[in-house]
């Protein structure tokens, strides 16, 4: 490919004016040398001269040639590349607790919720986005994302029961949402979608906390302040602790505090949904920070390598004048030679990493690992030869290994977000191989910081999380069959494309285990649970019977 084709077609009659000229001045020297004397015996005298002349112009003529071709910009092989942009940071908290099962707004206080965050969620394209979901805790559903779509995906999944800790936690969900965005510089937004019910978390001083940090939270009530019942999955309405009906009312009043203390504002939400333009107004208005935005993929620019060789050939065309006589086609090899040298390390490194592929395509995994070794140490800085070797590291069962090797790829902050998210699932197999249920899901965890839409890092992190508390029986997964690794290669024509043999991630794999979602979400419930009750209990995990203490929601309310 050539990214300016036309400078080739320029090239033609350049060249050819180029060839004339050459013709015109070995003509006018003929002319000349017959008005000197008899061209035979002056041939004799000049050939030396004469044979450097061609030599020089054939030069001039192909460093001409190859400036042309260097203008083209020729491209081959693909890179991926970090882009930047202005953003801002904006995380959507909504309240997915008993009392938004009320249907005092249409068809329900969540689904209102989750229709109105979906349309904010699409006037922010272009900002990093989260979503935090709470009840009687708070959860980070969505860590902060370019990936609007994903977002949206994970919020429209939220129900009643999301999280599993009864009641509602205003303050502990302004404190988690803060957090998320606490360190990112420019305009930081919370938008808190709530009934305004609050079971004794302090929403006022997690307010004070959060404008301390900077960031702006805009409140929208949901509900009416007439109240309705709690409607309930088996019939009938939610009943308190002395039988009486509860009904759930909008709490305004700390909504429109919280908003003040922090310099945003307070809507009630309304059929129209007037008031989600106006917040995506105000955070648009606010001002952006210019970060990493993601990555993207791109031909690679090779206009260096004929322009490197032109440069060559034009330091050979004017040292022909400063060589000894019979050394000129001689000299001039050897001075090509010596550029080209500058290349080798290059090459030996991309014909290194591509033989290593080969092996690996081929099932000799020890073989390939010396060859990625070689290409290792000929580039020590670049990934893929590491990234290689814990692939084959892996087949070889030698999983401690191949998961060092993948945490060494993922250790380096300046690659790009896909291959340290490869590098972080790869290593999370590994370790469930060898039974670190605990480390395998910190990697799968990590993975999917970097890739949130990756489903089978998902399902995988439930699977870690279900054998840390039920092990599985001492054998080795069928990992090899059914979860294949995130390998870094595929076909033939991807290594060339990717430049000296690399090979980039290819589309995602078949989890370890046939689990559907439905089930991965309530077992990551459940575990969520379990993980809450012990820090719950932490400090004093026994009553004074021995047994350990229930979980129950803040002052009892579970609504």
């Amino acid at each position: 490919m050539f990214r300016a084709p036309l400078w080739l077609a320029a090239a033609v009659p350049a060249l050819a004016a180029a060839w004339a000229l050459l013709a015109w001045g070995a003509a006018r020297r003929r002319g000349v040398a017959r008005a000197l004397g008899r061209p035979e015996s002056l041939a004799r005298s000049a050939e030396e001269a004469a044979g450097r002349r061609r030599l020089a112009g054939l030069l001039r003529l192909a460093t001409l040639a190859l400036l042309f071709v260097a203008l083209a910009g020729p491209q081959w092989g693909v890179e991926l590349v970090r882009t930047v942009g202005d953003a801002r940071q904006v995380v959507v908290a909504v309240d997915v607790s008993l009392s938004m099962q009320a249907q005092d707004v249409a068809p329900s206080r969540l689904e209102r919720a989750k229709d109105s965050l979906s349309t904010l969620l699409d006037q922010l394209r272009g900002d990093r986005v989260g979503v935090v979901a709470f009840a009687g805790d708070a959860q980070v559903v969505c860590p902060i994302t370019y990936d609007v779509d994903a977002a949206k995906e994970l919020l429209g999944a939220l129900t009643v029961g999301a999280v599993p800790t009864p009641g509602t936690a205003i303050g502990t969900a302004l404190r988690t949402a803060a957090a998320m965005i606490g360190r990112y510089p420019g305009t930081k937004t919370v938008v808190l979608l709530t009934d305004g019910e609050d079971h004794g978390t302090d929403p006022l001083g997690a307010a004070r906390e959060a404008a301390a940090s900077g960031v702006r939270v805009f409140t929208v009530g949901i509900g009416t302040p007439e109240g309705e019942p709690i409607p309930m999955a088996g019939g009938g309405y939610k009943k308190d602790a002395r039988g009486r009906t509860v009904v759930s009312r909008l709490g305004e009043s700390d909504l429109q505090q919280i908003a003040r203390i922090t310099g945003g504002a307070y809507y009630r939400s309304s059929p129209g949904e007037d008031e989600i333009s106006a917040i995506a107004a105000k955070i648009k208005a606010g001002n952006p920070a210019r970060g990493l935005q993601g990555t993207a993929r791109r031909w690679r620019d090779r206009y260096a390598w004929p322009l490197a060789l032109a440069f060559l050939l034009s330091l050979a065309e004017m040292a022909l004048p400063l060589l000894p006589r019979g050394a000129g086609k001689a000299s001039l090899v050897l001075l090509l030679l010596a550029g080209a040298s500058a290349r080798a390390d290059a090459a030996f490194f991309g014909a290194s990493l591509r033989d290593g592929n080969k092996k690996y395509a081929g099932g000799r995994y020890e073989d390939a690992l010396q060859s990625y070794g070689e290409a290792s140490a000929a580039r020590p800085s670049d990934p893929r030869p590491v990234f290689n070797a814990g692939d084959a590291l892996y087949r070889l069962d030698r999983d401690s290994e191949a998961a060092g090797a993948f945490a060494a790829v993922a250790g380096r902050e300046a690659q790009p977000r896909p291959l340290r998210a490869a590098a972080f699932y790869n290593a999370g197999n590994a370790r469930y191989r060898a039974g670190d249920y605990a480390a395998a899901a910190d990697a799968y965890r990590r993975s999917l910081i970097l890739s949130p839409r990756d489903l089978d890092a998902r399902r995988n992190l439930v699977l870690a999380l279900r054998s840390q508390v039920h092990p599985p029986p001492k054998k080795k997964p069928d990992q090899k069959k059914q979860d294949q690794k995130k390998k870094n290669g595929g076909s033939r024509d991807q290594d060339k494309a990717s430049g000296g043999g690399g090979r980039t991630p290819p589309p995602k794999t078949r989890p370890q285990d046939s689990l559907s979602r439905e089930d991965a979400e309530r077992v990551l419930r459940a575990v969520a649970e379990r993980e809450k009750a012990a820090r719950q209990a932490a400090g004093n995990p026994f009553q004074s019977n021995g047994t350990r203490a229930p979980s129950r929601a803040p002052g009892g309310e579970d609504w």
